[in-house]
């Protein structure tokens, strides 16, 4: 089976001692893996039945977190005490095999892990894709196509599909829009006025975008799109950011405040700062920012696990809103997000504005949050 590696060309990977992010999250476990887990007093003990997402399975079949909301039970010490037996979600890390149209890898950019040049990302990856059965992924990539299938005739119905070509395609040409301060606050403009766009020629769309006049409350709205994020009571859920000297950063909002929290192994929690919510400002960015954030915006367009973000948006929304403007709006409102988390951190560092070096950071503190999103489609 043809699986599209595109995402991972040019990028290498080397999982750094002492890091140990993918040990935050909380993975479900095949039905070989349980079987083995339920055969092994050690192992048995670590299963649960609850899962973050608030569901209760009816065996217990993922692993708990330490104190509820820590580290993986098996982690000791930031090194993993089953590392030979450990489930197939954890030997993918930082890769993500999903599922939509057709089986895509991609990457997690908030591993530090990650970097640019060579193609060790690609190499590793091949291993993971190795410990596939063809079967099983043709079997699961069938039943997600006739959800698709599902999709496609709703919006067919609801008179508001698009391909996801000419999708993909009018938001390509609107990059260099998007790599520029402005260009979310346009896309937004644009996607406030929910057009019904049909068959609109496609340049006529992207002369539309570029037209508009940029919301001039971007700043609130970022504000209070990014503190409704944060408001959460379940610690498990809160965006993590491994920072460069590999503390485990959690971002909470409460009382109009932002709490910047380190997380320890056992699920313990420490107040590093809280900041007022209006000392957050978007920060100017720099050349080299931008061009940071163009490249996420690449990353983000050619991603189905993006596409099926924007589908899952639609389909919460009952289908009334054009599958194009949903897309454009999604994407600006990511990369507002993008813009604000990064502007946190530099409010964190005290920069006062976002270059490339911020910028990456910004990327590596908001992507989990991106591939966490709902998406029609699956992981794998």
């Amino acid at each position: 089976m043809m699986i599209d590696m595109t995402e991972l060309e040019g990028k290498s990977f080397n999982c750094l001692d002492g890091c140990a992010m993918c040990c935050l999250c909380q993975p479900e476990l095949s039905s070989d893996e349980l079987k083995l887990f339920e055969g092994d007093l050690y192992l048995s003990n670590g299963l649960t039945r609850d899962h973050i997402d608030g569901h209760k399975s009816a065996k217990p079949n993922a692993i708990k977190l330490q104190g509820g909301c820590g580290a993986c039970y098996y982690l000791k010490n930031r090194l993993c005490t089953i590392h030979e037996l450990k489930p197939h979600f954890c030997r993918q890390f930082p890769v993500h095999v999903h599922l939509l149209r057709r089986a895509q890898l991609s990457v997690n950019l908030s591993c530090r892990g990650v970097s640019e040049g060579g193609n060790s990302l690609k190499a590793y990856a091949k291993t993971v894709v190795a410990g596939i059965p063809e079967s099983e992924l043709e079997r699961d990539l069938s039943t997600v196509r006739k959800v698709v299938a599902e999709f496609d005739r709703n919006c067919r119905e609801a008179g508001i599909h698009q391909s996801p070509e000419r999708i993909r395609s009018v938001a390509g040409k609107l990059l260099p829009m998007i790599a520029k301060e402005d260009g979310a606050a346009r896309l937004l403009a644009f996607a406030d006025g929910e057009p019904l766009l049909g068959n609109v020629p496609e340049e006529d769309i992207i002369d539309a975008v570029r037209m508009m006049e940029p919301a001039d409350d971007l700043e609130e709205l970022a504000r209070e799109s990014n503190y409704e994020q944060f408001e959460i009571e379940d610690v498990a859920k809160l965006p993590v950011y491994v920072d460069e000297g590999l503390r485990w950063n959690l971002i909470r909002s409460k009382n109009r405040k932002i709490d910047w929290i380190t997380l320890e192994e056992d699920g313990s929690m420490l107040l590093k700062r809280s900041l007022d919510l209006q000392e957050i400002k978007l920060l100017p960015l720099e050349m080299e920012g931008l061009a940071v954030f163009a490249d996420y915006a690449r990353v983000l367009i050619a991603r189905d696990a993006f596409m099926g973000t924007v589908y899952s948006v639609c389909d919460l929304h009952k289908y009334q809103h054009d599958l194009m403007t949903v897309y454009l709006g999604v994407l600006g409102t990511s990369m507002l997000d993008l813009w604000w988390r990064a502007s946190l951190l530099g409010a964190i560092l005290k920069m006062p504005k976002i270059d490339r070096l911020l910028a990456i950071e910004g990327v590596r503190a908001f992507d989990m949050d991106s591939l966490d999103a709902p998406t029609i489609g699956a992981f794998i």
